[in-house]
């Protein structure tokens, strides 16, 4: 049991401040507090896939300048539109992460 349950005592269900709740209140207490559960969780998860995609963002963004320094070597005329490609994305990601997609 969870230390946030409320605990029938005597037939009867009791606040943490003691007072007795019975019958339709209770199954409105137990709703709003089912609903707060999902939305922490909810929250919770949108927070972690926010990070993930922040995370892969900076990644791909690093593969982006390890790529472009090689070309770099090959194709230094490159330079202003790699740098370019690689503002794009991260500019791109950083507003899709924003909006949260």
């Amino acid at each position: 049991m969870s230390s946030n349950q409320v605990v029938p005592l005597f037939g009867g269900h009791t606040t943490q401040q003691g007072q007795k709740i019975t019958g339709s209140l209770v199954r409105q207490t137990k709703r709003e507090v089912e609903q707060v559960a999902a939305s922490t969780e909810i929250a919770a998860v949108r927070e972690q896939g926010h990070a993930f995609l922040a995370s892969q963002a900076m990644t791909n963004v690093a593969t982006l300048v390890a790529q472009a320094e090689a070309q770099m070597k090959i194709a230094p005329a490159g330079a202003q539109f790699y740098e370019a490609i690689i503002a794009g994305y991260a500019i791109g990601a950083g507003q899709r992460i924003a909006r949260g997609l």
